[in-house]
């Protein structure tokens, strides 16, 4: 049995050690005070909270948990993240990590939280907790002079520490219409400003803020330091223009810059690119070739499944008409293992009793979180057997019902 204390004076330098043993690239640029320092800083804001886990009087692990508001499906709802979980090196295969993911979820639901997120070490791992796929990464290796715009950057400027306010401002007037993205708050903004190795640049028109990229700079070669890649990890924009400017701007770096790199969770963002190919001159099956590298990231769970539909209720799923049982299968929060029925009216629903179902769904926890997240469709799930339905002819109804045009979107780290 194990018992969880919040992060105090009195065990955070032991808390440090554990996370650095856990995470060795921690000691490789900052020492064990510098860590500390950062951890007490962040543990200041009441949206994290850190906990130590013991064993009796022995600390056998360590994790954060972040208080979230998310836009899901347009509605904002409370949701939770897990992270910078570590167990002690003579700990391991003790089922240390399987209390504190259990200790989570239970927290989010007791604080009417529905969703969790993390970014895992080993999917399998968390997917055996009920942790279904997000939204992947997509990562293009363009020259400069392969983007498009070209035209002017008039309204282009870096943005500094004191422009946090505006900056906040605007990501969460994005967050407003975008499912998936997180609020964040001006002080997230202003220490990112602050880093001397990010870089943020901004659209801006009438002293407002509408657009703005992410980047840092990276060496390119060990045999000259006059080759450099420009690393974009974040872009908004509020307009065709917008976007366009912002392209030039990286666009005109091609005497400093070898490559830009742009991380996008995006889809679409390859139709903005005339020639997307990654430079690896590389040809996969038949004559495809390759145009980016691809990576798994968050994972999402409905922690609490009444919760998460009350929580999104006015939230339309297309003009569906049915009353469809999801019969969910839940082993690691019980509460959530049991049938569900609801009854849509051209696309709204309502939580009905008992009653008879014109349809019946059978999907474990970790596929309905991808399903209503939008990260996975009910035709695939059952293709795949991921999820199985009782009348096939209401398959292709019920699969563009739950789907989203837009995967959900995350540039929220923790």
């Amino acid at each position: 049995m194990y018992e969880f204390i919040q992060m105090n004076d009195d065990n955070i330098q032991s808390i440090v050690s554990l996370m650095m043993d856990a995470y060795p690239s921690m000691s490789y640029t900052s020492s064990a005070e510098q860590n500390t320092e950062r951890l007490k800083t962040s543990s200041r804001r009441s949206d994290i909270h850190y906990y130590g886990v013991y064993s009796e009087a022995d600390l056998v692990g360590c994790f954060g948990i972040w208080d979230f508001n998310m836009n899901m499906r347009t509605a904002m709802i409370g949701a939770g993240g897990v992270g910078m979980v570590a167990v002690d090196l003579c700990r391991k295969k003790e089922r240390v990590c399987f209390e504190m993911i259990r200790y989570f979820l239970n927290d989010l639901r007791k604080n009417g939280r529905s969703v969790a997120l993390l970014y895992p070490f080993n999917s399998a791992f968390y997917h055996k907790m009920g942790f279904g796929f997000g939204t992947l990464l997509h990562r293009f290796t363009l020259s400069p002079a392969d983007l498009p715009g070209g035209g002017g950057k008039a309204h282009i400027v870096r943005l500094r520490e004191n422009d946090a306010d505006r900056l906040a401002a605007y990501y969460n007037s994005k967050v407003a219409g975008t499912h998936g993205l997180i609020t964040k708050q001006a002080d997230e903004f202003a220490a990112r400003l602050k880093a001397p190795a990010v870089k943020i640049f901004g659209y801006i028109n009438g002293g407002q803020v509408r657009g703005y990229i992410v980047c840092a700079f990276k060496k390119g070669s060990e045999e000259s330091f006059l080759v450099n890649d420009l690393l974009v990890n974040e872009i908004f924009f509020d307009s065709p223009e917008v976007f366009l400017e912002l392209m030039t701007f990286l666009k005109s770096q091609a005497d400093q810059v070898r490559h830009v790199v742009i991380s996008t969770q995006d889809e679409g963002f390859v139709n903005a690119i005339a020639d997307p190919r990654n430079h690896t001159e590389r040809v996969l099956f038949s004559v495809y070739q390759e145009c980016c590298q691809t990576g798994l990231g968050i994972m999402y769970r409905i922690c609490d499944v009444p919760k998460f539909f009350a929580d999104i209720k006015g939230c339309r799923f297309g003009s569906l008409s049915m009353k469809v049982r999801l019969n969910v299968n839940d082993s690691f929060v019980p509460e959530n293992n049991k049938p569900l029925l609801l009854e849509f009216e051209q696309g709204f629903y309502t939580v009905a009793g008992d009653g008879a179902a014109d349809v019946e769904i059978d999907i474990d926890i970790a596929e309905l979180s991808s399903m209503l997240m939008g990260c996975a469709n009910l035709k695939s799930l059952t293709k795949y057997g991921k999820a199985r339905i009782s009348d096939a002819d209401k398959l292709d109804e019920l699969s563009r019902a739950f789907s989203l045009d837009e995967k959900p979107i995350c540039v929220t780290y923790f």
